[in-house]
């Protein structure tokens, strides 16, 4: 929800590399997983009412849900970062303080 007259902030996001595009695919996959594990749930539960098969597959939808939800957002990409620092005497970028 925005406010009135807001506008909606934009994030200007890198691309996904490698890793991430497999974590997404593999969000997608558990995702339809969730789906056709609730639907095998619904059917055992009307067929066999409360037995182990209804729990366990309850149990297995859960975990392909949650499992698609964690892959989805490991797979999102960060923010860009800003450029760094310029030091206005010889435009070359500022040192960084040592640490510690």
């Amino acid at each position: 929800m925005t406010l009135q007259g807001a506008q909606p902030e934009t994030i200007d996001r890198k691309p996904r590399h490698f890793g991430q595009k497999i974590a997404f695919g593999a969000a997608v996959v558990s995702f339809v997983g969730s789906l056709v594990s609730l639907g095998f749930s619904l059917w055992a539960w009307a067929r066999y009412g409360k037995h182990v098969y209804t729990g366990s597959l309850f149990a297995t939808t859960f975990f392909f849900f949650s499992a698609a939800i964690v892959l989805y957002e490991m797979s999102r990409p960060g923010p860009r970062l800003p450029p760094p620092a310029r030091d206005a005497e010889n435009d070359a970028p500022r040192p960084r303080a040592p640490n510690g």
